[in-house]
């Protein structure tokens, strides 16, 4: 009996060992296929296989630009194609028995991507879906880590030039503001949003250093669906760099003019030989006297690591701390520009003139697959901001007495934001093939602001203009005193929170019919209370908004999409006057149509848009301390990307756009009027050949209309053009790169100010070199 109980034993061992191995052989499926470019196949190109966020297999295309994965199990995958000089390639793949072989084209490396570039997670910057910018009814200007590099920037706001109808201006020497199709951010975020892979920047913004900047996306047109408040002219997307499986790295150091020096380091690679956790790590120290002596000492240190828990799940946890030293600029005043003792190079400030920025921004990213086709992922991000700040922001100019009149303001930010968003997206069929997203996002910004008291009865608000002593322009000898700004005289306390619901369908219909819906609700709360200075009535907002984005994507042929669209935003007004009234909330809406072509067998990329751009209550600031709130505002124009492979290892990067925005107000003062800082036509150009030998060049140029400095019109600044230059020599070891900003030593152009009366004026000629070691 024994020995029959033995025997039925093993043979339900053997069946079930058959049974499983019959289970897993039915599951070993392979994943095939051929990369090629404009110019026939592509060997040598780095193939990765990824599911659920998670690497699982990665080669390279042999001789034949061919690539193969065996030993896989159905399911959703997806497959990403590299190789340095091209857009990287990815494609989403539903892995069965009957899944053809899956090949890839190549198109080179351009600033507008015609395939999905994802940030993190994911997450395109177009939808937060792994869908496309080629499916999306948006305009999209992705500008890559490599452009950055050729052109030998270390700002988002440089880096920016590369997107159409795009303006960054540095205020006071320290914080970048954006005009977007025709919106200029008077206040931080209250015009175009920027984002750190998705998730808000919060507090003013601190010119940022790109060393480990992987890409950075404009998503132009308001987006409130996706990023809430403020997403009105365009969205900012910094995406950084992330940890990488195949271990590599670089080390670099930048020289030029104005004493600046800049050391950076990147590294890659798993941790250790655990395959399962992933690390990188870059670090950058820049320290320059700067043009007009507004120098910066800046450090950045951004570790980050991934931990594949599974194929399902993965964690990535990023860390970035910023100290910034920056020396102030408050400008020179528009009307003495022209007098014979003016130099372009006086810098008017106080001898306390400084500001320190410390930042501290810790972001967790979890991605776990929920069934096939369906996953969860949270955004949670925290971040502890110090902005001690003293500059003399207004300098008046009196021609007659030959003095300078100044005017510095003194605060100290302390910002403690949380933030965090939860998304479950997946794929849907019936009636098309459905790509849903459904978010909910929660912002919480408990800060304060102390100053000292300033010399204005009126105002105990760290102000200074009574008392302070004009610069006599012929001398520029400083004869006024220190003064308290260590004193705390008053402290506001601001509690703001919000909540966004959102919701989006990307509905393939067909092949050549996409569209897309969008919808959130907002609800933004903020209180604020003050100690100190005059008594102070505690302020309350309660508002609440309605976002929605509705748009369709025809493809005739491959190569061509056309497309219309229209999206609204919401920005809630908290600017308080000095009568204490209340201001409306302001809403935009936008309508826009599109074409893109993909042409010359993928080696010519453009992109075209027309729009119509409107917002309504739109404050404007005055003067340091002085609001008021207009009817509306408008814009209607066309932005124009080209990107282009010349042939014989040329290439060149082409972007315009034509702003004409208006205020509207009848009866008001500003109606018919054009906002400052709103050049009409804004033009960028990049040349870029790689020559035999190792060696490249490349030849740029920058044209900015007129603009005016001012809401009234009454102050102009003339167009200019800046031309720039880069030579250069690679190895796959090392490179070294001579670039020149402003290569004809344009010494007559200005650039916008903060206030009507005042601009900066441009910097001279500034050659760099940069010398890079890689390894991998």
């Amino acid at each position: 009996m024994k020995a029959l109980i033995r025997a039925r034993l093993i043979l339900l061992l053997l069946a079930a060992v058959f049974i499983c191995a019959s289970e897993s052989a039915a599951q070993q499926l392979s994943l095939s296929g051929t990369v090629r470019d404009a110019n026939g196949v592509v060997p040598g190109a780095t193939v990765t296989l990824a599911t659920g966020g998670a690497q699982v297999a990665t080669t390279t295309t042999d001789e034949a630009g061919k690539y193969r994965f065996t030993g896989l199990s159905a399911g959703s995958f997806e497959l990403s194609v590299s190789l340095r000089g091209f857009e990287t390639a990815v494609r989403n793949v539903a892995l069965g028995p009957e899944t053809p072989a899956v090949d890839v084209l190549l198109a080179v490396g351009r600033v507008n991507t015609t395939v999905s570039v994802t940030a993190t997670a994911g997450k395109a910057t177009a939808t937060r879906l792994p869908v496309p910018d080629v499916d999306v009814p948006a305009q999209v200007s992705t500008i890559p880590q490599e452009l950055i590099l050729q052109q030998g920037v270390n700002t988002v706001g440089e880096a920016l030039r590369n997107a159409s109808g795009v303006q960054a201006i540095r205020w006071y020497g320290v914080y970048e503001q954006y005009t977007i199709r025709g919106f200029f951010d008077d206040d931080r975020d209250s015009f175009n949003a920027v984002m750190i892979d998705g998730m808000r920047r919060n507090g003013n913004r601190a010119a940022t250093q790109a060393n480990n900047v992987e890409a950075i996306e404009v998503l132009k047109g308001p987006s409130s669906i996706l990023y809430g408040r403020g997403a009105l002219g365009g969205s900012i997307n910094i995406i950084r760099k992330k940890p990488q499986a195949v271990r590599s790295g670089e080390v670099f150091y930048r020289g030029g003019r104005f004493n600046t020096h800049q050391l950076a380091l990147g590294t890659t690679g798993p941790v250790g030989d655990n395959e399962r956790i992933l690390y990188r790590t870059d670090l950058s120290f820049e320290s320059s006297d700067g043009w007009r002596q507004a120098g910066a000492d800046r450090l950045n240190v951004a570790p980050s690591l991934t931990f594949l828990f599974s194929p399902k799940a993965r964690l990535t946890l990023h860390q970035v701390f910023v100290r910034d030293k920056f020396d102030g600029d408050g400008g020179v005043p528009l009307n003495i520009i022209n007098l014979p003792n003016f130099r372009r190079d006086a810098r008017f400030s106080l001898p306390q003139d400084r500001v320190l920025f410390e930042d501290s921004q810790t972001q967790a990213v979890f991605t776990g697959r929920l069934a096939p086709g369906w996953e969860l992922r949270n955004s949670l991000a925290y971040q502890r901001t110090s902005d001690k700040y003293f500059v003399t922001e207004g300098v008046y100019g009196d021609p007659d007495e030959n003095v300078v009149f100044r005017e510095p303001l003194d605060f100290h930010h302390s910002r403690r934001p949380v933030q965090n968003q939860a998304e479950v997206v997946g794929r849907l069929t019936g009636a098309g093939t459905h790509n849903l997203l459904f978010g909910y996002e929660y912002y919480r910004d408990k800060y304060h602001t102390e100053v000292t008291a300033g010399d204005d009865p009126d105002c105990i608000c760290g102000y200074w203009w009574l008392t302070i002593a004009p610069m006599d322009i012929t001398t520029m000898a400083e004869t006024q005193g220190p003064l308290d700004i260590t004193t705390v005289a008053r402290t506001t306390f601001v509690n703001e929170q919000s909540q966004g619901f959102y919701a989006q369908d990307q509905i393939d219909i067909t092949p050549q019919l996409k569209v897309n819906l969008g919808y959130r609700l907002d609800d933004y709360k903020r209180d604020v209370s003050r100690v100190g200075g005059f008594p102070f009535t505690p302020q309350h907002r309660d508002q609440t908004a309605h976002s929605y984005r509705a748009g369709l994507v025809f493809a005739p042929r491959y190569d061509q999409q056309f497309y219309v669209a229209t999206s609204s935003s919401f920005t809630p007004v908290n600017t308080v006057p000095a009568d204490g009234s209340q201001l409306e909330p302001s809403t935009a809406r936008n309508y826009e149509v599109g074409h893109r072509w993909q042409g010359w067998n993928g080696r010519v990329d453009t992109t075209a848009a027309f729009y119509y751009l409107t917002r309504n209550n739109v404050t404007v600031q005055q003067s340091v301390i002085s609001f008021i709130q207009v009817g509306e505002q408008n814009a209607k124009g066309l932005d124009v990307d080209v990107n282009t492979d010349l042939g014989k290892r040329a290439y060149l990067v082409f972007n315009y756009g034509l702003a004409v925005p208006k205020f509207k107000e009848e009866g008001g003062d500003l109606d018919g009027l054009t906002p400052r800082f709103v050049p009409k036509h804004n033009v960028n150009l990049w040349l870029r050949a790689d020559l035999p030998r190792g060696f490249n060049a490349g030849f740029g140029l920058r044209y900015i209309a007129e603009q005016f400095g001012d809401d009234e019109n009454t102050q102009r600044l003339d167009d200019y053009t800046i031309f720039s230059g880069a030579l250069g020599y690679r190895t796959p070891r090392w490179d070294l790169t001579v670039n020149a900003e402003n290569l004809f030593n344009n010494d007559n152009y200005f650039l916008p100010g903060h206030f009507g009366n005042n601009a900066f004026p441009g910097q001279p000629i500034n050659v760099t070199t940069t010398l890079r070691l890689k390894w991998q």
